[in-house]
């Protein structure tokens, strides 16, 4: 996911951001779960944390709400969605058929720049994973996926796959453990030297039992608990916590 994210320094400095850098802060809150499943994201709050105006953050609700990452609520305002079993099941379904169609044309365009972007990727999500950083693993975990659908060189398949790995991470957040989340690097590995190799058949029959394992690892009866500060998440005084 490219960054355009909001930092510390733009507010600061007193730079507006614009809608669609909030609005990718946003996305890569829920990716990294710093944002969770059912959370209530108050306008005002919002509105104050990055600095923009009520009618700027509706654009911002408007499209995430289109996207499904958010859902509205007459009266009550903006929530994180909170996919239930069946819609996870869907979630999961469209992306073993969309991410398929990825390998294969990825097989057929990856270069030599591309396999080293991808390799340093899944080295980068082991050395946060083994350091104990697990967000930030979960977020390069899917990171994977988004290169590997810009490598295919269809944009609209892109999009599928980033509104769809975003989805991934609130029904993961919802069903499964942060510490044991994330798609496990060495699949991501093996996947690479299929293609590096044309194994095509292999590549795509591992993209999808890869998705099998990851939907088979949730927890349904999972919990979530709605106590979440959106100032910390996106204000000033958020430290490490601020969208990168």
């Amino acid at each position: 996911m490219t960054k355009q994210t909001v930092g510390k320094k733009d507010r600061a400095a007193g730079t507006a951001p614009t809608v669609d850098q909030v609005y990718t802060s946003v996305v890569e809150a829920i990716v990294d779960q710093r944002l969770m499943p059912g959370t209530r994201l108050n306008e005002l709050a919002m509105c104050d944390a990055f600095k923009i105006s009520r009618r700027e953050m509706e654009r911002v609700f408007a499209r995430l709400a289109f996207e499904q990452l958010v859902r509205m609520q007459p009266n009550r305002g903006a929530f994180v969605a909170s996919p239930d079993a069946q819609e996870a099941r869907e979630i999961f379904a469209a992306r073993k058929a969309i991410e398929a169609g990825v390998v294969e044309l990825a097989a057929a365009r990856a270069s030599g720049a591309d396999f080293k972007l991808l390799t340093k990727c899944i080295t980068d999500e082991d050395a946060h994973r083994h350091a104990g950083r697990m967000r930030e693993a979960v977020r390069l975990s899917g990171q994977f996926h988004l290169i590997l659908s810009e490598v295919a060189g269809n944009a609209i398949l892109a999009d599928q796959v980033r509104q769809l790995v975003a989805r991934t991470s609130l029904v993961t957040s919802l069903y499964d453990n942060v510490s044991e989340m994330g798609c496990w690097h060495d699949d991501h590995g093996k996947l690479i030297e299929h293609l590096r190799a044309h194994r095509l058949r292999k590549a795509i029959d591992l993209m999808r039992r890869h998705l099998d394992d990851l939907e088979e690892s949730l927890n349904l009866d999972r919990k979530v608990s709605d106590k979440t500060d959106l100032r910390a998440i996106f204000g000033q005084g958020a430290g490490n916590s601020a969208p990168r």
